[in-house]
């Protein structure tokens, strides 16, 4: 008899085509469709700067070509917004409420930028790189100026600050040490970020509290500190991290906090819903907590993991700590992340 099994995964990171490669790896037969709201094919994110820049084009960024998915049979439904999952009856709602079954689901769907609520006031006039979509966005803006100013600090804006000094940029970066995303920065690991920073040209302003404010004037804006001092920026980034995709899961029954909770095993407490990468927290057994891990080698780690579970062969994920963050000999040591705040 023919075999009707049909896998969906919802996100096209690395966690999701990790385990969709898996998957056809271990079961030939069956249907696998990856849906995703972002139309750009899978991309290397730590080049989205790159591109921002005016360094690279979109095919610079990605991971494989379109081709490759009708290689190994596996469907690509790309910008398809997923609104709705509905586990008892296995389905999903796509826009304009078209109908999507399914046997298992995976949910990647990965993260977004995550904003300060205290720069609620002047977001508007703030910018964030968290994908190829921001930086399209963006990028006629940035080849044109000259002055560029970035609050906060999370891994995709170390390599923006280079990148843009590459590019001839002035960098003024505001360094939020206890703000920096994942983890917040200690003193030695402080001194060693704004010491590589500085070496590449870039002006470190170090401080605890958030800038007061950001305004438009004619050609640029003006950043008020926390002093009352004033720079001037042609554009001013935010990079304070991200946060889980999951507001399409309210009402599904699924459980979520600060992401989709899942067991040891990647599963959610719905049957044949998983959940891996960004998007996922993780319990640990050791702790009797849930744990968010970030970074694209953990990511690949557990879609591999979550494809395995969802095939029945139940591998506990492994919750030893690697390195996810190295950028020009400042070396970050840190996996596994308790919450955005």
């Amino acid at each position: 008899m023919p075999k009707d099994d049909h896998y969906v995964i919802i996100g096209n990171g690395p966690a999701g085509n990790c385990a969709a490669d898996t998957l056809r790896k271990e079961d030939p037969e069956a249907k696998i469709t990856i849906i995703s709201d972002e139309k750009p094919l899978y991309y290397y994110k730590h080049r989205v700067p790159l591109y921002a820049m005016g360094g690279c084009e979109p095919d610079d960024l990605a991971v494989r070509p379109y081709r490759g998915y009708g290689e190994k049979q596996i469907r690509l439904r790309l910008g398809q917004r997923v609104e709705k999952v509905v586990p008892p009856e296995k389905l999903l709602y796509l826009k304009h409420m078209e109908k999507v079954h399914y046997t298992k689901l995976i949910l990647a769907v990965g993260a977004s930028a995550r904003r300060l609520p205290n720069h609620a006031a002047f977001a508007e006039h703030l910018q964030c790189l968290a994908g190829f979509d921001d930086a399209k966005r963006v990028r006629e803006k940035l080849l044109a100026s000259s002055r560029i100013v970035i609050l906060g600090g999370d891994l995709i804006s170390m390599g923006f600050a280079r990148e843009a000094r590459k590019a001839g940029k002035e960098v003024v970066f505001i360094l939020y040490s206890s703000l920096f995303w994942p983890v917040s920065l200690k003193d030695e690991i402080q001194q060693s970020v704004t010491k590589r920073l500085t070496s590449l040209g870039v002006e470190v302003v170090s401080g605890a509290e958030p800038v007061g404010d950001v305004q438009p004037v004619e050609g640029g804006y003006t950043v008020t500190l926390p002093d009352n001092s004033e720079l001037s920026a042609d554009l001013v980034f935010s990079f304070f991290g991200s946060v889980p995709n999951i507001r399409f899961l309210v009402g599904s029954g699924i459980n979520t906090e600060k992401g989709v909770l899942v067991d040891d095993l990647m599963r959610t407490n719905q049957e044949d819903v998983y959940a891996c990468g960004d998007c996922a927290q993780i319990y640990n057994p050791e702790f009797k907590d849930y744990w968010i891990s970030v970074g694209w080698g953990n990511a690949e780690a557990q879609g591999e993991i979550t494809a395995m579970n969802l095939l029945g062969r139940e591998k506990v994920i492994d919750y030893q700590p690697k390195e996810i963050f190295e950028m020009d000999g400042v070396t970050i040591r840190t996996s596994w992340w308790k919450s955005f705040s």
